[in-house]
This record gives C-alpha cells, structure tokens and sequence, in this order.
C-alpha cells in the first residue's frame, strides 16, 4: 500500500482527536447517545458502500463492552444496601457512550493505517519526531502480540484443543500466556534490529515530509468539516429539546 493515503493521515487522526475531546467534555446523555448513533451509522455505511467487514467493528465492540460492564457492576450498583445508585449509573452511561464513541470513531477513521503511518500523521499535528517514532513503535508491537496470539489459537485448534473448567485448562492457559511473551519478545528483536539496520532509533527518524497544508485537496477536509458540523449538532441538541 502506498504511504499517501487519502483522505490525509494528519486530517483523519485530528477528527479521531476532536470526536474524543467532544465526548469526554461533554456531559449530555442525550449529545453522546446522538454521537453514537451517527457513529453506527457511518459503520453501517462504510460497511456497504466499501465492503468493510463488520465483523471487525463489532468484535473489537464486544470487547470493549465486556470491560463497561464490570464498570456497570462496580459504579451503579449500591452493593452495601443492594440499590441503584443514580449518580454511578449515570457516570457510567456516560463512559460507556463516551468509550464506544471513541472506539467507533477510531475504528473507522484509522482504518488501514500502519503505525508508520500514525506516527507520520502525529509529528503532522506538531508531535515530536521522537514520541511520533515512538508511537509507530507502539503500534507495531501491539499488532505483533496480536498476530502472535492468532497463531497460538490456530496451533492449539489443529491439536484439538478445547478449554474446560479445570486445572488443565489453567495450566494450558498459563503456558499460553508464556509463549505469547516469549514469542512477541523474539519477534520485537528481530523487529528492532530490523529498524536499527534502517537507520531508526528513538531521537533520529527518517520519515518523508508530510504535504503540505495548502496542497491538500478540498475532499480531504470534508472529513474534519463533516465530523465538527455533527459534533456540533449534537452538543446542541438539549438546547433544541429545552426549547
């Protein structure tokens, strides 16, 4: 895949970045149930018209949820007098509008992007060259631990392996997790060495010059155009409801 993207890298983090801002100052259940919305929306729409698989979304959905709901359990629950608490109930609708808000808006406006690539679009946005190399390191690795865990389920699958409740499970699990990090620190120094061959490190990176911000087709800040004007909307939308 080419290093030009479109639309421009630099543009579609600074939405990702505004959508966060918007959801985490604002406080109206009502804007962030609306930011959702449009968010599942424009999933279902990159769904059709760019045949994206939603399967993706909707794991990396689930997983995030399965974290709300311990959140759920623990904030709006009055477990000394087994009663709802209002106040918690309602901090935790509000982080979970808010984390799958991002989450959404992440999945979809990053989409395709390489930690290469994010990490160009950050120094873009005035990110130090190092914390940006950084970044793309950061990245790599994550999706190395990821790549890892795939592989492991697929060798234990064609072994005919299946997880019950039990000591053998729990130590099959245990020896999991130890190859899982031996293997992604065997792949990270490859990774490394790699880099370093190429001149990479921490403060040096040498990365192509970003177009520039003049040269940028208007298509291309459509996308930060449309995300402030539905952001906006949103926010007022208790103003509307008041009136």
């Amino acid at each position: 895949m080419s290093h030009v993207h479109r639309p421009d890298g630099r543009l579609r983090l600074a939405a990702t970045l505004t959508i966060g801002a918007a959801a985490a100052l604002t406080q109206s259940l009502l804007s962030l149930f609306a930011m959702l919305l449009v968010a599942l929306l424009a999933m279902a729409w990159l769904a059709i018209n760019r045949r994206i698989v939603i399967a993706d979304f909707v794991r990396r959905l689930l997983r995030v949820n399965v974290f709300l709901a311990i959140v759920w359990l623990t904030a709006s629950i009055d477990w000394q007098h087994i009663a709802i608490d209002e106040t918690g109930a309602s901090l935790a609708a509000q982080m979970s509008l808010r984390v799958n808000i991002v989450t959404l808006a992440a999945s979809m406006l990053l989409l395709r992007m390489s930690g290469l690539d994010l990490g160009r679009a950050a120094v873009g946005l005035g990110l130090p060259v190092a914390l940006g190399a950084l970044l793309a390191q950061l990245t790599r690795q994550l999706s190395l631990l990821t790549e890892t865990k795939t592989r492991l389920d697929t060798a234990m699958r064609a072994r005919a392996y299946q997880p019950k409740f039990g000591f053998r499970t729990l130590q099959v699990s245990a020896q999991m997790v130890a190859w899982l990090i031996v293997h992604a620190l065997t792949r990270a120094e490859r990774l490394s060495l790699g880099l370093r061959a190429r001149g990479w490190n921490t403060t040096r990176w040498p990365i192509r010059e970003n177009i520039a911000w003049r040269s940028l087709p208007k298509s291309d800040w459509s996308i930060l155009v449309a995300v402030a004007i539905i952001i906006g909307a949103c926010l007022l939308l208790p103003d509307v409801g008041a009136h």
